[in-house]
């Protein structure tokens, strides 16, 4: 295989990215002079070298000291320990974060489950997302969870598997377990929508 096929290949396995997209960053990147190059491939080992993951939310932060263990979202003392928005990425996560609308905890799935998939622990966190709540319950800080997945066919799916799991520990605990209100249209994802429909969603959830 080419170096010029190899590049292609790695850029096909990049989100919503195609074989005929992938080729053109390849060439992108044959029309750049050195200095870009090398300021490309020194930020993608930086990339591996320096980000994290949160071990409570699993948010990828940047480390600045080897005993960090959590971001700095989840270090904050003044945010609201009785709720928990759970979302499927990162971008969901930093999109609602910049908006300002929710003060409480996070959790991230890191996926959302396709409609015929049999093994659905295999797609998202969901046995770390039960851990965590059931020792957040424990500890009766726990009130509230609230599943913001994306308003597609894989995001709808996501959400009624977590229902069904998470509400016999709501259910233990007697935690309030919602989903996100009217706001987001259908098919809609949670990186791509405005502060005021992630507020409206919020707001109203159900």
């Amino acid at each position: 295989m080419s170096p010029i096929d190899k590049i292609t290949e790695l850029f096909t396995k990049f989100p919503g990215i195609g074989p005929r997209q992938a080729r053109r960053f390849a060439y992108f990147l044959l029309s750049k002079d050195p200095a870009f190059i090398r300021d490309f491939s020194e930020s993608l080992e930086k990339l591996r070298a320096e980000m994290t993951q949160c071990r409570s939310c699993f948010r990828f932060f940047q480390k600045h000291q080897a005993e960090e263990t959590n971001c700095s979202i989840c270090s904050d003392t003044l945010r609201e320990k009785s709720s928990l928005l759970i979302v499927e990425k990162d971008v969901d996560l930093e999109n609602i974060y910049r908006s300002g609308i929710w003060n409480g905890q996070y959790f991230i799935l890191g996926g959302t489950i396709p409609v015929l998939e049999k093994d659905p622990s295999r797609k998202i966190r969901s046995k770390e997302l039960f851990s965590s709540i059931q020792e957040r319950a424990q500890g009766g800080e726990l009130q509230e969870i609230v599943l913001a997945t994306s308003a597609s066919t894989e995001g709808e799916n996501t959400a009624n598997y977590l229902l069904r799991i998470l509400s016999p520990l709501a259910e233990k605990y007697s935690l309030k377990l919602t989903l996100l209100g009217r706001g987001i249209s259908s098919g809609t994802e949670l990186e791509y929508s405005d502060s005021e429909t992630l507020k409206n969603a919020i707001q109203n959830r159900r």
